[in-house]
C-alpha cells in the first residue's frame, strides 16, 4: 500500500512540475507578441517589423512563422540594408482574414506607402514564395529585385502519408494540445538535438540514409548550424499563435494552379535544392523556364539547405547578388 501511495505521489509531483514548466515556457514564448508594430490598413491590421538602414529587403516568411523568422537575414542588415518582415494573416499579431495572395500583396503596398518605402527586394522563402512572386509580378514598379529560396512557385504537392503521420505533422496539425506539443518539440531539439534533427530532415529531404546521416552529423557538430535550427523551431511555436495562419497557408498552397510571372523583368536570385522533399525541384524548373533574368544556385541537402554544406555559399551569394543591384533606378 505504501508503495502505491509513493508512486502516486511521484506521479502527482511530476505532473505539477510538468505543468509549471509548460506555463513558464509559454509565458516566455509569447513575448514575441511584444515585438514589431501593427499598422491599420484597408484590409485589416498587419503586424510588421522594420530594422536597419539602407535599401529595403522585404522578407516573406515560411510557414508556420511570423516576423520573428526574419532572423534568416539578420547578418545582411549589418551590410547596410533594411529588413522588413510581416506576419501573414493568422500569424502572431496579424488577425486572421482570409486574404488571397493578390489581396495580401495589395495590403503590402499600402503598408509600404504608409512607411514611405518606394521599392523593395521581394524575398520569398518556402511558403512565402507565392507572395514574393505575386508582389513582383503585380507591382514591378515597386520591385528592385526578386529572391526565391526554396520558395513555392507552382502547383504544391501534398506531403506523403509517412510525413503526415510524423510527430512534427501532429504538432503542426493538432488542435487540442498544440502548445504542449510545441513545448515538447523545443525540449527535444535542445536535449536530444541529433535525434530530433534527424527525424525532421527525414521528412524534408530526398537524401538516402547515408546522406541523412552525413547531414545530421554536420549540423549536430556545428554550433552555428545548431543554433540556426533552434531559432527556427522557436519561430514556429507556440502553435496557438500561428495555427490560423498555417491553416490558411496550406489552403492557399494547395489551391495554386499557376502563379503568373509575366511582368517580372528584374534580376532574380533562385536558391533551390534538388533533394528538397517539401518544395520540390519543379518549383525551380518553373522559374527557370519563365523568368527572364535570373541566377540559379543549386544547393545540397533538401529543404534545410540553409544549414547544409552550402550554408556559407548561400550567405555569400545573397550579398554578392544584392551588391549587383542598382538601387538608384
Amino acid at each position: 500500500m505504501q508503495i502505491i501511495i509513493f508512486v502516486l505521489l511521484v506521479i502527482v509531483v511530476f505532473i505539477i512540475l510538468l505543468t509549471i514548466g509548460f506555463k513558464r515556457w509559454k509565458k516566455s514564448a509569447i513575448r514575441v507578441m511584444d515585438d514589431g508594430e501593427v499598422m491599420e490598413t484597408a484590409m485589416g491590421k498587419i503586424h510588421y517589423q522594420l530594422t536597419g538602414e539602407g535599401p529595403v529587403l522585404f522578407f516573406m516568411h515560411g510557414g508556420p512563422g511570423g516576423i520573428d523568422q526574419g532572423y534568416f537575414l539578420d547578418y545582411i542588415v549589418q551590410e547596410g540594408y533594411s529588413l522588413l518582415v510581416v506576419s501573414r494573416p493568422g500569424y502572431l499579431r496579424t488577425p486572421f482574414v482570409p486574404l488571397s495572395y493578390e489581396e495580401q500583396v495589395d495590403q503590402y503596398v499600402e503598408l509600404l506607402d504608409k512607411l514611405a518605402i518606394d521599392k523593395v527586394v521581394a524575398m520569398g522563402y518556402s511558403a512565402g514564395g507565392p507572395l514574393a512572386l505575386n508582389f513582383a509580378n503585380k507591382y514591378p514598379e515597386r520591385t528592385h529585385a526578386l529572391v526565391m529560396e526554396a520558395g513555392v512557385s507552382t502547383v504544391y504537392e501534398n506531403p506523403s502519408e509517412e510525413v503526415m503521420d510524423s510527430f512534427w505533422a501532429k504538432l503542426f496539425l493538432s488542435n487540442r494540445i498544440q502548445d504542449f506539443l510545441s513545448w515538447i518539440a523545443v525540449i527535444a531539439i535542445k536535449i536530444a538535438f541529433k535525434m530530433a534533427f534527424k527525424s525532421i530532415i527525414g521528412m524534408e529531404t530526398l537524401l538516402n540514409k547515408e546522406g541523412i546521416k552525413k547531414f545530421t552529423d554536420l549540423v549536430s557538430n556545428d554550433k552555428e548550424r545548431r543554433m540556426w535550427l533552434i531559432k527556427l523551431i522557436d519561430t514556429t511555436v507556440p502553435m496557438s499563435l500561428r495555427k490560423l495562419g498555417l491553416n490558411h497557408d496550406v489552403e492557399l498552397l494547395t489551391s495554386i494552379e499557376k502563379i503568373p510571372v509575366d511582368n517580372i523583368n528584374v534580376k532574380s536570385l533562385l536558391v533551390y535544392s534538388k533533394e528538397d522533399n517539401d518544395v520540390k525541384w519543379l518549383n525551380a524548373e518553373y522559374l527557370e523556364t519563365n523568368l527572364k533574368d535570373f541566377e540559379l544556385l543549386v544547393t545540397h541537402g533538401g529543404h534545410f539547405m540553409w544549414i547544409g554544406e552550402d550554408m556559407d555559399k548561400i550567405k555569400s551569394k545573397r550579398i554578392e547578388f544584392l551588391k549587383s543591384i542598382n538601387f538608384e533606378k
